[in-house]
Parts: C-alpha cells; structure tokens; sequence
C-alpha cells in the first residue's frame, strides 16, 4: 500500500510537469498556426494588387468636341454639374477592374462596368504595385460590353503575362464573408483598398433597377468607395486559405443606407466572356450581312435598336437640334433619356433618342437586306422598295452602324405647332410706309428698326428703336376761318422707341420654322423741333427661320403694320392721320429651350456626386 501510494505521489507530480507544458505547446502551435494563416491572407492581399487594376479611359477627340458641344443642353436640363462631369471625364476619370484568362484561348482580359469606357475605344491600364511600382498598358482595346448588365471587356496584349483571378464555383448564402478589392479616389489618384465584409442578402431583388429586375443581386457589406465600381467580390474558396476567386463584380451602392453594396453574380461576368469568345467576328461578308440582318428584326422595339449605333454615328447628331429628338420620344422614353443625361453616362441619352426616332422613321414600313454586301463595310438595302445603303464599323467587339443613307442624324425632320418653341435675339428691318391719301416717295416713306425679340412659346415681345423719316399727314384747323387743311408733313431724322406684346404660332416642318404672329404696340416718336407724338397700332405677319450654326436661328419677316398716332404739342390740335406700313426684317436668334425637369437623385462618378433624374432610382446610385 506505501508503494501505491507513493507512485500515486509521483504520477500527480508529473502530470502537474506535464500540463503546462502541454499547455504552453498548444499556445504555441496555435499561435504560429494563426500567424501562418493571417501571413497567408496577407500575402494573398499583396497578391491581389497584381489581378487588381486601375482603368483610365482613352478619349476619343471626336466624343470630346461632342461633349463640349452638348455643354449648354445640359444647362438647360438642369444638370448643373455637367461641366464638373466633363472635366472628369477628360482628365482625371478611373475606376476598377480584375484579370481573367480564358482557360482556353489563353488570351487575357480585363473586366469592368461598361460605363466606365462609354464613347471611348480603349484604355489604359495600371497596375500599382506595394512598393509604389507601377505597370501600365497603354492602348488596350474594349472588345466587348453589355449594356444592360454594364458589363465591359478589355484585351490586355498579348505579351502580358500575369496572374488571373478564376470566378467560384461555390454557392453563396447569407452571412458568407467576402472581400472587396479595389482603388477608390483619395483626392483626385486611386488608393488601395481591401475590405472585408459579409452576404447581406444573396438574393437581393427590386423593381427600381430595371436593368436587374429579373437578376438576383448580391448585397453585402464589404467597403465601396468612388472608384471601386468594376472591382471584384470576392471569397475565400473552401478547403484552402487565404486563396481568393471571384463570386461577383461591384456595380452599385445606396447612398441613404450604410453599407448597403451590390454585385452582379459571377455567373452573368462568365456567360458574357464566352459569349464574346465564341461569337467573336470581324468584317467580312458573311458575318456583316447576319449582323445587318439582326438589325432589321430589332426595328420593332427601339430598346433592341439601340446597341447597334455606334458611337461616331451619335456624334454626327448637332447637340443643339437635341430637343427635336426628344420631342419626338413617349413620355416613358423620355423618362429613360433624363435618367441617363442627367447620369454618369449622360450621352447615352442621346443614343437612346436616336434609337427611338429611327425606330420611329421605319414604323410601319418596309425594310430588308439585299443578298450581297458591297465590300467589307457597306451592305446593301431596300428601304419601301427604295435601294439605300448601310455602313458597318467595329466597335467594342461588335458591328454596328456607321451611317443609314435615309436616316441622317443632324437633319431629323419634325413637323407641328411647336409649343415650346422659345427664342431670344436681334432684328434688323425697315418699315416702308404708304398712306392712301398721298402717293408718298421713298424719300419720306423709310424706317429703319433695331429691336430686341423675345418668345416663349405663343408669346412674344418686342422692344424696338427706330430712326428714320415718318411721312404723316394731318388735318391742320383753321378756327378763324372755320376751313381745315389736310396736309402733308413728313418728318425728317425723327427716332422713337416701340414695345410690343403678341402672340405668335410656332409650325416647325422640318428643321424649317415658320410663323404667324399678331402684335399689338405702343410708344413714342420724337423730333428735335420740340415733337413728341404717341404712336400705337398693331403689327401682323409672318416669319420664316432655319438653323445656321449651333444654337443660332436666322429668321426673315414681313409685316403689315396700322399705325395711329397722337400728336402731344399743347399748342397743336391737328389731327394726324394713320399709318399703313409695310415691314421686313432680319432677325438673328438664339434659340433656347429650357423644360423643367425633378432632379433628386444621386449618383457615383469617379470621386463626386452627380445628380441622377430617374423617378424609378431613388435609393441606389452607381
């Protein structure tokens, strides 16, 4: 029993050794395997700037002298910050985008929004190193996009040779925890960044994005910035650490929730890679007739028609004949066309207008290729069994149009009583005088007019100057003799001021205006030889203008003129007959047309806050 006892002794004594210890190797093993895992992870995210990239858009001189242009239409659509819009866009506007090589072609890509190369055909790519390296790849062209998802590809060239990001094959589920990397603006130059967060909503779902209504969207809480759209979601794969693939790319973000961020699922990013891999065409024959016959089959929804029109045929529309355009769309279209003006992505708005009136120029009527193309860019066609022609371009991986021979951009015909027709300007004419009772000579018969006009749809004014000889004749009394005396008294270097309120009916045929106008007036004619005589009438006639140049207007008039005067010389009691004259005049305009539009809404690009008119997009901003 006093052996037992005493090993009992010592086996207590040795476990009491060996506990501790036991305890400091698991602290130990536990600590290097967490400080492992974390180097890992870190590692990884040092990696991550090697698959993540920063996108400058190239732009094109064409689309800048079009966006310059565009400058006073967006004013008077309320997007006060277009300018602020523009200069971004010319000088400092990036985002982010990830590497993708295709297992089989081995080609390498870059994929981002679309909206970040809109009217642009490549980019250059940079690739910012932890040591403050930098790779950049001038040039590199955008193959393919998607506008509905927003969606772009970029081909980086062939000799690059870097790692790719693989997209999951995993499903993902609430509380998942994802990663975002990407370069977000600090100041004016993107910044690294790398955010963890968690699957908010796996299925997120609404009405108010029309593009992803039948989309479920990923929500979740990883950090996104100005800068950060394009960039990717990722995850840790199963069964490894610290390694990375792709589950969506970041589109959206609410500006009025907290961490409240939306992906696209990965799944769309690979079905529009391989389409764009394995319906790749250039221009030849075959491929040019397929895509122009596409094209006459989408005539019947001006939605489908839209990602046929390239980019340098937008460019031929004058941003100042704008308004015609929009003038001709449904109030629903018009809708969408304010959403993307007053937008990141302005111009397409105007895409979309051209869309709905060549949409609306074949409507009911007959188009069809013929069975042979010209040469590599032109095919043929019979517009109403008339022959007309259409030219192809290539342009971010598809066909599309260049030019229609019976459907010109800038010359977009428009007829009715045009409303809203506003105006503002100067005129020159001259008002040639006649009167019934003496058959005048040209001698006493002109006055010259300066005036400044005015219009806002039917009403109009008018304040003019006048110089010139005013033939009057007045019944001079005779109260002694009782006789009175008709006499004729023209006066010489007389001048006078007029204004006028009317009313006007604007009839628009064509870029071709012409209109009818009645205006009542009143004011005074003076004379040095102490004369002052109230003038007052009414002014009928009718002008005709067209465009000259931007937003000028040349107008040209003629008028009849009745005229009554009273003669305000205490000492003289004549009575002076009325006037009939007849006017023409030149009349120089600057057209203006400023509808009012709700502007609540807000929006990213780049670093600012843009506003966002779109009744169905309160809550979420790109």
């Amino acid at each position: 029993m006093t052996r037992i006892a005493s090993l009992n002794s010592i086996s207590k004594n040795v476990n009491f050794i060996i506990n501790p210890m036991k305890k400091v190797l698991l602290f130990i093993f536990i600590s290097l395997f967490f400080s492992l895992t974390v180097g890992q992870v870190r590692a990884q995210e040092e990696d991550l700037r090697d698959l993540v990239a920063v996108v400058y858009p190239m732009n094109d001189a064409n689309s800048i002298v079009f966006l310059k242009e565009f400058g006073p239409q967006a004013i008077k659509y309320h997007n006060d910050n277009y300018y602020n819009w523009l200069e971004r866009y010319t000088k400092s506007r990036f985002s982010t985008g990830f590497v993708y090589q295709d297992s089989l072609t081995k080609q390498m890509f870059l994929i981002t929004n679309k909206w970040v190369v809109s009217l642009v055909k490549s980019v250059r790519v940079e690739f910012l190193g932890s040591n403050q390296s930098v790779v950049k790849y001038e040039s590199c062209p955008v193959v393919a996009i998607n506008d509905k998802l927003d969606l772009a590809l970029i081909a980086l060239p062939d000799s690059v040779q870097r790692p790719s990001l693989s997209f999951s094959q995993q499903e993902v589920k609430d509380g998942d925890i994802v990663f975002s990397a990407s370069y977000p603006a600090f100041g004016k130059t993107p910044s690294w960044q790398f955010a963890k967060g968690i699957i908010s909503n796996a299925q997120f779902y609404s009405p108010l994005l029309t593009d992803y209504e039948d989309i479920p969207l990923l929500q979740h809480t990883a950090q996104l910035d100005a800068g950060s759209f394009g960039s990717p979601l990722l995850i840790q794969e199963r069964g490894t650490e610290g390694n990375f693939a792709v589950v969506g790319i970041n589109i959206l973000k609410a500006y009025n929730r907290e961490n409240v961020n939306l992906a696209l699922p990965a799944q769309h990013i690979i079905d529009f890679v391989n389409e764009y891999i394995h319906s790749k065409t250039e221009l030849s024959n075959d491929p040019l007739l397929v895509r122009a016959n596409q094209f006459v089959k989408a005539l019947d929804d001006y939605k489908k028609i839209i990602p046929f029109i390239s980019d340098e045929y937008m460019f031929e529309m004058a941003p100042t004949e704008f308004q015609k355009w929009y003038k001709l769309c449904s109030k629903e279209v018009q809708d969408e066309i304010i959403k993307k003006f007053n937008g990141s992505d302005p111009i397409e708005g105007v895409r979309i207008a051209m869309a709905y009136a060549l949409y609306k120029k074949v409507a009911k009527k007959t188009l069809k290729v013929v069975n042979e193309a010209m040469d590599e860019v032109t095919v043929n066609m019979l517009y109403e069994n008339q022959r007309v022609t259409s030219e192809w371009v290539e342009e971010k991986g598809e066909l599309r149009l260049k030019t229609l021979s019976f459907f010109k951009p800038h010359k977009v015909l428009d007829c009715g009583i045009d409303w809203r027709f506003a105006y503002g300007g100067f005129a020159l004419g001259a008002s040639g005088a006649f009167n019934p009772v003496f058959n005048l000579t040209s001698k006493y018969s002109l006055m010259y007019n300066l005036s400044f006009s005015a219009a806002s749809g039917p009403l109009t004014f008018d304040f003019i100057f006048k110089y010139g000889s005013l033939p009057h004749t007045r019944i001079k009394q005779h109260p002694i003799i009782f006789y009175n005396d008709t006499v004729f008294a023209p006066l010489r270097n007389a001048y006078g001021i007029d204004m006028s309120f009317g009313f006007q009916l604007p009839i628009q045929l064509g870029s071709i205006y012409i209109i009818p106008n009645v205006k009542p007036f009143a004011g005074v004619i003076f004379k040095k030889e102490n004369c002052l005589i109230l003038n007052y009438g009414l002014r009928s006639g009718i002008e005709t203008g067209f465009r000259v140049k931007k937003e000028n207007y040349l107008f040209l008039g003629i008028a009849h003129k009745l005229t009554g005067f009273k003669n305000m010389r205490i000492e003289d009691d004549d009575e002076i007959f009325g006037l009939h004259s007849l006017d023409i005049y030149i009349n120089i305009l600057y057209k203006k047309k400023p509808p009012h539009f709700e502007t609540a809404f807000l929006r990213f690009d780049h670093s600012d806050l843009i506003l966002l008119s779109c009744v169905s997009l309160r809550n979420l901003v790109k």
